[in-house]
């Protein structure tokens, strides 16, 4: 049974209950389906091949930053309608930090849904076997964050929430990476990290002033992530679903990656979900750091045009990867959101646009992401 906003009306239910759900099951013990040591000291090894530079104070630029951070809070609040709890921490990594914190994450976020999957598995490949493939997924985790760590300035955990302690609640920032690309393109470094801060402090907000948002955030975690402990029957289907789509002409990872080789129609629709809100996030977290630095930040549409050929125009071993790992559908998130966010504040205002965070039942599906006057004509007679 489809909610009016086409989501699945279990789905929508759950939002209420998931909070509990999902704190339990990210705090219960569970068997490591991740090698965490061995992905750590694999991406730490390759981030810090790369060289800091030779102005790189993280003392300082922490500082600096958490003095920006709450300014830039207030500023989002204001422009957003979004009201977090609390003041933003800002917390400076390098680049082998921000790996360490980001295998954790990933460990945190997938790890009880493989555990749940896996129990339901019928049949279990060999001790050896499994103990090999947790190696094998950690070199390539290890690997992956290791490139990414490079071109990540600034992140928000969403894992983090009302539970969170006060050593959790920070938005960590890549040093190294900022003070390169100010150098780079001649940025004034303190409009450039007031411009950071506000783009990351909006996404705290995003999951910290509404209450709904980060459950059915993981909620729908918790349904993609079944993809990677699939069964071969259903792995065998969806590389059969994958190989019709190249056959007439379609790219079977334009939308999620190389996930869309092997996800089952079921799995894509939850994937196909998750981009939904994802791209609502982003589009409105662009939207509300453009409108926020109007007169803040003299540069920020110089330093928006610059990121955003930076994200265009990647070289081609980076162009491969970006599809592989599907952050290619990214940058499409941040493009047909901020169109959508655009479109609805110009047919209804900030206010209209705000409503969005009332509830789950509000997002739009992809088809209405993608035209917003559908999503207008349906949510125009039921919302101011």
């Amino acid at each position: 049974m489809l909610s009016k906003n086409g989501l699945p009306s279990q789905l929508v239910k759950r939002t209420d209950m998931a909070l509990e759900t999902h704190d339990h099951t990210l705090n219960a013990s569970a068997p490591n389906y991740l090698d965490v040591a061995l992905a750590t000291r694999i991406g730490g090894s390759l981030a810090r091949r790369k060289s800091l530079p030779s102005s790189y104070r993280p003392g300082a630029l922490e500082d600096e930053l958490n003095e920006l951070s709450i300014v830039a809070q207030e500023r989002v609040a204001k422009e957003s309608g979004l009201t977090p709890p609390g003041k933003p921490r800002a917390r400076i990594l390098d680049r082998a930090q921000w790996v360490s914190a980001n295998v954790a994450s990933v460990d945190r976020l997938v790890g009880p849904a493989l555990a749940a999957a896996d129990a339901r598995r019928k049949r279990h490949a060999p001790a050896a076997f499994e103990r090999l493939s947790r190696q094998g997924s950690a070199a390539q985790l290890g690997s992956v964050l290791a490139w990414m760590s490079s071109r990540v300035l600034g992140q928000y955990d969403v894992l983090v929430g009302e539970e969170a302690t006060f050593d959790e609640d920070v938005i960590s920032y890549v040093g190294p990476n900022i003070v390169a690309l100010e150098q780079r393109h001649g940025f004034d470094p303190s409009q450039f990290r007031l411009w950071l801060a506000l783009h990351e402090t909006t996404h705290r907000a995003q999951f910290t002033g509404p209450t709904w948002v980060r459950p059915y955030f993981l909620g729908l975690i918790n349904d993609v992530v079944s993809v990677l402990a699939s069964e071969s029957s259903a792995l065998v289907a969806g590389l059969t679903r994958a190989l019709k789509e190249m056959a007439s002409g379609q790219n079977p990872m334009r939308e999620v990656g190389a996930a869309g080789l092997i996800a089952s129609e079921e799995q894509l629709e939850a994937m196909r979900r998750l981009s939904a809100l994802m791209s609502v996030l982003e589009g409105h977290g662009e939207v509300v750091m453009d409108e926020a630095a109007r007169d803040l930040v003299p540069d920020a549409q110089h330093f928006h045009s610059v990121l955003r050929q930076r994200r265009q125009h990647p070289s081609a071993p980076s162009r491969i990867l970006n599809q592989v790992l599907g952050l290619d559908a990214k940058l499409r998130q941040y493009e047909e959101g901020e169109t959508f966010i655009r479109a609805l504040r110009e047919a209804k205002g900030p206010a209209f646009v705000t409503s969005l965070f009332d509830g789950p039942e509000n997002l739009p599906s992809m088809e209405e992401l993608k035209e917003p006057s559908l999503y207008l004509a349906r949510t125009t007679p039921t919302r101011k």
